[in-house]
């Protein structure tokens, strides 16, 4: 864990330092985020933000996997970095020209993500990552189930961080603690390798969690959010610890689950069960500061993140 942490600093010490030069290349070359009308009126004022500020996440990643990493699973993590963030980055590059919020058709984005998923899913299994721990139980092998559960899993923490990443801070400071979390997991299981590419990923997000506080200087556009969506599942994969996912990244399921039961409960009934999803923009409107929103999230993922190290069982043998 020495390691970890020694990388945690490290990628830390990058972000707080190469966020600002950043900042100023993206507003110079007018790279702005463009805000969906539909959304709450108070994030209007954030139109021509610098986004695609998740781009660093992934040089940072590379870079520190090459010069400290080179094993499978940091490799697993790196590529779902990856992939989610070139996904990203793309739908924030069609947004940016097109002068919309509209970025990628959505059929395009799922099957993008589904090949990823199964590709990931397919790569866990050769590398030796078959075995996931359940709460109190053991921890059977997978096997070929591996690559259907990728496509599902790997899909849904990319979009379920993509929906999270709507309010400054937000998504910064619950996927830091998640990450952490799931670093603090691969050491309790004895897996060193496992908790590195976390520890990476989470000094990163705090870095920019500097400049993406309110009011933030800085988005991670679709380019970080996709790409941290993915590689969340991968870490966990990589770690044995899928099946404790849900638990600890509680707040990024909420988001999506009200996005869910918004749309069905409108089909449904033709009423809104929520003012505005995801669900934070539901506080928004309900008259809670983005500060407060970020700061509430943030302690329900502390909560999980606790829940999840205190029931947690390293994967063995079933």
């Amino acid at each position: 864990m020495t390691t970890a942490l020694v990388l945690f600093l490290l990628s830390l010490a990058i972000a707080l330092l190469a966020y600002p030069p950043l900042i100023r290349r993206l507003r110079q070359a007018r790279i702005g985020q463009l805000i969906r009308e539909e959304g709450p009126a108070g994030h209007q004022s954030k139109a021509g933000t610098p986004t695609a500020g998740g781009v660093l996440f992934l040089l940072i990643a590379v870079v520190v996997y090459v010069a400290a990493d080179r094993s499978p699973a940091g490799g697993l993590v790196l590529l779902g970095l990856l992939s989610g963030g070139v996904v990203g980055l793309l739908d924030d590059l069609v947004k940016i020209r097109g002068g919309t919020n509209l970025g990628l058709r959505a059929r395009e984005k799922i099957a993008v993500q589904a090949l990823t998923g199964a590709l990931l899913g397919y790569l866990a299994l050769r590398w030796g990552f078959q075995r996931q721990a359940l709460p109190f139980d053991a921890a059977p092998a997978l096997g070929a189930w591996l690559i259907p559960i990728g496509i599902l899993a790997f899909s849904s923490g990319s979009n379920a961080f993509n929906l999270t990443d709507g309010s400054d801070g937000l998504s910064a400071g619950a996927g830091a603690l998640v990450f952490a979390t799931l670093a603090l997991l691969a050491g309790m299981a004895h897996h060193p390798a496992a908790a590195l590419m976390p520890a990476v990923l989470s000094g990163a997000l705090l870095g920019y969690l500097v400049y993406n506080r309110h009011p933030a200087r800085i988005f991670m556009g679709d380019t970080g959010s996709l790409g941290l969506g993915t590689a969340m599942v991968a870490a966990a994969v990589a770690g044995g610890f899928l099946w404790y996912l849900p638990i600890l990244a509680i707040v990024f399921v909420a988001e999506t689950v009200s996005v869910i039961v918004q749309v069905a409960g409108f089909k449904t009934t033709g009423r809104r069960l929520l003012k505005m999803s995801p669900l934070h923009h539901h506080f928004h409107l309900s008259g809670w500061s983005e500060n407060r929103v970020a700061v509430s999230f943030w302690a329900v993922t502390l909560a999980a993140a606790l829940l999840t190290l205190a029931i947690a069982r390293p994967p063995s043998p079933a």
